[in-house]
């Protein structure tokens, strides 16, 4: 069950706002060098060009946003409390600092300045947890979404740990990383981190403002069990590089989880109250779609990709890979950002004005015209990398790097539009509450 959400409890909106307006920025990064890239990008997935690209849209673009969004949700919706608003912006520029010169240094394949940035980047995620544990943890309010987040941020933990060991393994040439190493680590980070998180925020964000009655998700904790024992098969069979006909099985595992949520989704979609269908809701559906295609995709990828030239074995990784990153989990994220941002921003300004002088609504915080038309830039620029990609033609992935940008400009100024004064063309009539202008 979703949990009433408490706007009071809320830190101050300088805590989440950094963050999702930094976010897009890792976004730019990855389109620039998707632009720039050359054929090797087809050659091997562990590249160290397209790990910085990875990366960049990973840790600059998606966890970032997630980062702000579960110093919000923690407290208004779990019931906790940040350890220090303060520490939240000593992690955002610690962060922020880490990812840039981890990028960078991937790109350039500098060892040196990798294991500094990770270095790095793990003090961010400490201090992520230093906060993040008991906004999450603390509250007293059982919930779906609660649950989703208890086990991601455990799993980023995880996440961080590995990634710290193989880039220090890599320097010091302890063991090799391969394939098979490398594939646990990344679907311990984009299905147990980012999935996960994704999944359970979207339990809480689509019934309150698609306005769900009765939203009792019953496929909730199912598909979170399913989604983390399919996982945890996964990386450990994975982590001993496997026969292919093994990896083809545990590839299997990762199915089920997400397709239980992806109907329990659907199903509440359709039985919401708000038959019009807003920037979230139209994300909502398109994201589906897009976690259907990366499904298809990722079988074909663990298949060997058999449709592809010997020499160019990425082609199905790298739409894989594009099309959960970008379509699925970056879609679901841009609609819900469209949703959080404005909300926040009317609760903290003109809430406590309500009934004394006229308000706009929180629909006149942004301009839905321009909310869709970054939703549909980024499911285009999706389409294009994963058709350049399966295609292997440089030039179509090049544009698709140039498109990615494009939502990323578009993204990173509709959000900061959400900041500029607005003027109040509606008045909220007297006794409306903050909840009232969801």
């Amino acid at each position: 069950m979703s949990p009433r959400v408490v706007p009071g409890q809320s830190p101050s909106l300088a805590v989440p706002a950094p963050f999702f307006l930094v976010a897009p920025f890792g976004l730019a990064a990855a389109g620039f060098l998707l632009s720039r890239a050359d054929g090797l990008t087809l050659l091997a997935i562990n590249l160290p060009s397209t790990v910085a690209i990875t990366h960049a849209v990973v840790l600059g673009w998606l966890t970032t946003f997630m980062m702000g969004a579960i110093y919000q949700l923690g407290p208004a919706v779990l019931g906790g409390k940040l350890l220090s608003e303060r520490l939240a912006r000593i992690q955002l520029v610690t962060h922020v600092l880490a990812v840039s010169v981890f990028v960078w240094a991937m790109h350039r394949s500098d060892t040196t300045m990798m294991v500094a940035a990770g270095i790095g980047l793990i003090a961010s995620f400490v201090l992520f947890f230093g906060n993040a544990v008991p906004a999450v943890w603390g509250g007293a309010r059982a919930s779906v979404p609660g649950m989703y987040l208890r086990v991601s941020i455990s799993l980023l933990a995880g996440t961080a740990a590995l990634g710290l060991l193989w880039v220090m393994a890599l320097k010091g040439q302890w063991f090799p990383i391969t394939m098979g190493r490398l594939a646990a680590h990344a679907h311990v980070g984009l299905v147990g981190w980012l999935s996960l998180t994704t999944m359970g925020v979207s339990y809480q964000l689509i019934p309150m403002f698609s306005v769900i009655p009765h939203t009792r998700v019953r496929a909730g904790l199912p598909a979170l069990v399913l989604t983390a024992l399919g996982l945890a098969v996964f990386a450990s069979v994975m982590a001993t590089d496997p026969r292919p006909a093994a990896r083809i099985i545990v590839s299997l595992f990762l199915i089920p989880g997400p397709v239980v949520w992806a109907v329990s989704i659907f199903t509440l979609m359709r039985s919401r109250a708000r038959r019009r269908l807003d920037v979230q809701g139209r994300a909502t559906f398109v994201s589906l779609g897009f976690l259907a295609v990366t499904i298809i995709l990722g079988i074909g990828a663990a298949l060997g990709t058999p449709f592809t030239p010997a020499g160019e074995p990425a082609r199905w990784l790298l739409a894989y890979t594009t099309a959960g990153l970008c379509g699925w989990l970056g879609t679901t994220l841009i609609g819900n950002s469209y949703k959080i941002v404005p909300f926040l921003v009317w609760f903290h300004r003109y809430q406590a004005l309500v009934g004394k002088q006229p308000v706009p609504l929180m629909t006149d915080m942004y301009s839905e015209a321009a909310a869709n038309a970054v939703l549909a830039a980024n499911a285009v620029a999706t389409a294009v990398v994963v058709i350049g990609a399966l295609a292997g033609d440089m030039s179509v992935l090049h544009a698709g790097g140039l498109c990615i940008m494009v939502v990323a400009a578009g993204h990173a100024m509709t959000l900061l539009s959400v900041f500029l004064p607005k003027h109040a063309p509606h008045a909220l009539p007297t006794g409306v509450t903050k909840s009232g202008a969801i």
